[in-house]
């Protein structure tokens, strides 16, 4: 019949829409494939604004916790899908922090802040409540992988700042322990300058009862001898004006090794004794008093050296020793 379609026309067509059903539909697809990579780049934007920022508020609020808590939970709502209707709260020990017009909600999302393996506090975010969400509920699986980021990035920078606090805590018991040990030795060294003072002064007053009271009498009695016995008592003159004198300590102190019969003919030596005084003093033969010489010039390194014996022990009680041991002279007559 003219005009009327036939069925292989009709077939035609149908083809025709099949196809063009086909498109659509393609289309459709991409167009929702594009919206939901859309949505998830959109989402992991805000998650990496979120740890950046509280990077950034570590940096700010490095020493105070309470700031930077309170500064994490301002910040979270703004990373979540529906920022106009979140909330959220951080505890911390006895302590939480919230956002403006914070009120808890059945829709609850949570994460443990951990320290040493225990958890020490909790990072929560709440919808006031429910906008058109997909079949998974009102939050997204990304926004859960947040949390949990935050929570540990937290954790984080709570256990850092609490070793810089321990640090400082440490650094600080330190300086006062020094400044204690300083003041300390303030004070022993102001007890030992009064314990030398003291100990001069002792020194200073029995050289002065030497003085006044026994040397008189030596004097009388030097005067009212005659030969060796006037040597005796020149010689115990002479050692009672030295017993306040450092020559004997000094000399025992430098050369440990002599014998005290060699420290004995050393002060008589230093007094100017010659060897045939010093050994009828002493009884003993001249050889004697000359291998006590050589003796006391080995162990005080003088030995085949011309520097005077009698000069460097004199040097001794002036600490010029050194300097005698280094120079040349005549060798002391025996």
């Amino acid at each position: 019949m003219a005009g009327q379609q036939t069925r292989a026309d009709l077939l035609r067509e149908v083809e025709s829409l099949r196809k063009h059903l086909a498109e659509l539909e393609q289309i459709n697809t991409s167009r929702k494939l594009q919206s939901d990579l859309e949505l998830a780049l959109r989402e992991r934007i805000k998650e990496l604004d979120c740890l950046y920022t509280i990077s950034t508020l570590q940096e700010m609020h490095f020493h105070s916790s309470d700031k930077f808590l309170q500064s994490v939970v301002d910040c979270l709502p703004r990373s979540w899908q529906f920022p106009e209707n979140a909330c959220a709260r951080i505890k911390y020990g006895d302590k939480q922090y919230i956002t403006k017009g914070f009120s808890e909600s059945k829709w609850r999302m949570a994460a443990d802040i951990f320290a040493d393996g225990k958890p020490i506090g909790v990072v929560e975010v709440y919808y006031r409540k429910v906008s058109p969400s997909n079949d998974e509920g009102p939050f997204l699986k990304e926004e859960y992988a947040l949390i949990r980021a935050v929570a540990e990035r937290v954790s984080s920078v709570l256990m850092h700042m609490k070793a810089e606090a321990d640090l400082r805590s440490a650094h600080k018991a330190i300086q006062r322990e020094h400044q204690a040990l300083q003041e300390a030795n303030i004070a022993l060294r102001a007890v030992l300058s009064r314990l030398e003072d003291e100990k001069q002064e002792i020194r200073a007053s029995i050289l002065s009862n030497i003085q006044k009271i026994i040397m008189p009498i030596v004097f009388e009695l030097e005067l009212e001898v005659t030969g060796r016995q006037r040597s005796y008592v020149t010689l115990l003159r002479q050692s009672l004006q030295e017993i306040a004198s450092p020559f004997l300590t000094l000399l025992s102190k430098e050369h440990m090794q002599l014998t005290p019969v060699e420290i004995a003919i050393g002060t008589m030596i230093r007094n100017g004794l010659s060897t045939k005084e010093i050994a009828q003093l002493r009884c003993i033969s001249a050889a004697t008093v000359r291998r006590h010489r050589e003796n006391i010039r080995r162990k005080m390194g003088l030995r085949n050296r011309k520097a005077n014996l009698a000069t460097y022990l004199q040097a001794s009680f002036s600490g010029e020793s050194n300097s005698i041991r280094k120079t040349s002279g005549d060798t002391e007559g025996e």
